[in-house]
């Protein structure tokens, strides 16, 4: 291979500018962030009259619950957490006696893929320590938020990698 001379830069192999390039190139590739990114359910289950009535009875409890303050340890209208919250929603509406701690929780029932969740199952997460919520509609979950009380959330790039486990208590 014959070299030719640098015009630019009398002296200087024309073939160095090219080299500095190839190698930038090659850093630049192994430097990238590498992005991980779980897919999530993209066709649902289709809703039944079963999954409806659910539903309906979950969003009847979260008008109750709207707006309800976080406090830890808490288990009524004056405060609650997310288990406490489970435990209430769970016992008013669908007379099933949850335990007290969001690990417990996550362990009632029968375990289910994510991909066939569905309104009345739990929703057990691990976001800075353990967090529990229930599936109201499709992609949508109430849980007792730290920062906002009691609110509707969606499983979106947030809670969605988070997502530990759900658990199917009623039948």
């Amino acid at each position: 291979m014959s070299v030719r001379e640098n015009t630019a830069h009398p002296g200087r192999p024309a073939v160095y500018p090219l080299l500095f390039m190839a190698c930038l190139l090659v850093l630049g590739v192994g430097c990238a962030p590498k992005v991980q990114v779980q897919s999530s359910p993209t066709h649902p289950p289709q809703p039944t009259a079963f999954d409806s009535s659910v539903s309906e009875i979950l969003l009847s409890q979260f008008r109750t619950w709207k707006g309800v303050r976080h406090r830890v340890g808490g288990m009524d209208r004056q405060g609650v957490d997310c288990s406490g919250l489970m435990q209430a929603v769970f016992r008013d509406a669908f007379q099933v006696d949850l335990p007290r701690t969001s690990r417990a929780q996550s362990r009632t029932g029968q375990s289910v893929d994510a991909r066939n969740m569905r309104p009345g199952d739990l929703l057990y997460f691990f976001d800075k320590g353990d967090h529990i919520g229930v599936v109201v509609s499709d992609r949508t979950f109430m849980h007792a938020s730290a920062s906002q009380g009691v609110i509707l959330s969606t499983l979106d790039g947030y809670w969605w990698p988070r997502l530990k486990r759900v658990q199917r208590v009623l039948s």
